[in-house]
């Protein structure tokens, strides 16, 4: 499906503007990912965008995670019905959590562990959810996990701020809270402290109001620690072991 088409059935939907879908749409293009994830997606409008590109290419999935309470939203059509009108709705999986998005990214991890190890599966995370430093932070580890050697972030609002967000600074949630956590832009603040200090990562390129940052192409998934469950009798004995062994030493 060509942008034009996609987006003048979408454009009128808020948040991500015109150009940002074109950029979007076209790096679809270009990187062909197999299966991506979306973290956050209110009515859907990037989900339309990426499901377009998907089936220009003609193949591709989505997984769209968000809020149970982005189902019905009143006067503005939810992710279901965008996608249907666009005819689009096989290309994405959308996840309306009862609890939050990284509750969800643990379930796919225990889906994709065997052998004490996560298989990685993802060639793009779009991470456009809560913008706050405790869940982002978290679901970048936990999409980190999932993301394929070579695979890509993208992080909307790096300049984001609870005090610059009308929605976010209203909030009964936010009223108490200190000032530099209002004041802050976590989005920033994770790509700085957190994704671009990570080992595992290769580049981060911030291009206006967005993060690209790809995962390291040599990237391995190491092998977990040797895990022991000790019964109380068994724990007790362990325990004596290395104390008198410790004194034998001595």
């Amino acid at each position: 499906m060509k942008f034009k088409q996609a987006y003048q059935a979408v454009g009128h939907l808020p948040c991500t503007e015109e150009s940002q879908c074109r950029v979007l749409y076209d790096w679809i293009l270009e990187a062909r990912p197999a299966e991506s994830l979306e973290l956050g997606f209110l009515h859907g409008k990037t989900s339309c965008i990426i499901a377009a590109a998907l089936h220009e290419i003609g193949a591709g999935h989505l997984t769209s995670i968000d809020m149970e309470g982005v189902r019905n939203m009143p006067d503005v059509p939810n992710i279901l019905q965008n996608l249907e009108q666009l005819g689009l709705q096989s290309l994405v999986t959308p996840v309306f959590s009862r609890i939050s998005y990284t509750w969800e990214l643990k379930k796919i991890i225990e889906k994709q562990t065997a052998d004490n190890r996560c298989r990685p599966f993802l060639d793009f995370v779009f991470l456009d959810g809560a913008h706050l430093w405790e869940p982002d932070v978290c679901a970048f580890f936990l999409a980190l996990k999932l993301l394929k050697p070579g695979g890509w972030f993208l992080f909307d609002d790096y300049m984001f701020s609870i005090e610059k967000s009308d929605w976010w600074s209203r909030s009964p949630d936010m009223k108490d809270k200190p000032d530099d956590y209002r004041k802050e832009s976590q989005v920033e603040r994770l790509v700085t402290l957190i994704v671009s200090q990570h080992p595992d990562m290769e580049s981060v390129v911030i291009r206006d109001n967005w993060v690209w940052a790809r995962k390291k192409p040599d990237a391995q998934v190491q092998p977990g620690p040797t895990v022991t469950q000790l019964t109380k009798t068994i724990a007790k004995r362990w325990l004596l072991e290395r104390l008198f062994s410790g004194k034998r030493q001595a």
